[in-house]
């Protein structure tokens, strides 16, 4: 079984983004940590096609599983 892949809620496009977000020490410029990735529910996502906004969580997710 494949991944599944996301979609606009609005739209339905295969064009969607997520943020990834890190964090540094301001003093340093030492990397601290990854603060959000792509995959995490609450990060902000678009649509390419439509501007539609929101979170990853609100994606809809579609199975990738070809039956036979």
């Amino acid at each position: 079984m494949k991944e599944p892949t996301y979609h606009c809620p609005e739209c339905d496009s295969e064009r969607v983004a997520t943020e990834h977000h890190q964090m540094f020490m301001r003093n340093t410029g030492e990397h601290y940590c990854h603060s959000m990735k792509t995959h995490d529910g609450d990060s902000p996502a678009t649509c390419l096609d439509c501007r539609w906004t929101g979170e990853g969580y609100q994606l809809k997710e579609k199975s990738t599983c070809s039956k036979p």
